[in-house]
């Protein structure tokens, strides 16, 4: 019985984690979109922006924007391309994000204007 309770405990903790990320708050999304635009904007400083690559980066939003990590979970093809992308988006100026975001990451799809910039919220 214990068990039951602590795996449905451990279920349902899960699921409110991903619903609040899926239902994020208007001050969440306004941070994420500001930073894609941080970030593509940093890419087109460095004349990356039109090269016809596109690379993902995951940011783990940090309460110090200066101390966000950013990790390639999806390569361009290019080592050189993804190295100074990530470079790029490392010089970008964020602005602090709101606390729900702290410690969550946030996954960006950087380059290529034919994909499109996105971005995707995950734990």
């Amino acid at each position: 019985m214990t068990k039951s309770i602590l795996a449905f405990a451990g279920a349902a903790a899960l699921s409110l984690a991903a619903h609040s990320l899926a239902f994020a708050s208007p001050a969440a999304d306004t941070w994420i979109a500001q930073a894609r635009a941080a970030f593509e904007a940093s890419l087109a400083e460095a004349g990356l922006a039109d090269d016809g690559k596109a690379v993902a980066l995951r940011v783990t939003v940090s309460a110090d924007p200066d101390d966000a990590t950013l990790r390639i979970v999806r390569t361009s093809g290019s080592q050189d391309f993804d190295s100074a992308a990530k470079a790029a988006a490392g010089k970008a100026k964020l602005r602090r994000p709101p606390a729900e975001l702290v410690g969550r990451t946030v996954t960006f799809t950087l380059g290529d204007p034919a994909s499109g910039p996105s971005a995707t919220g995950s734990d």
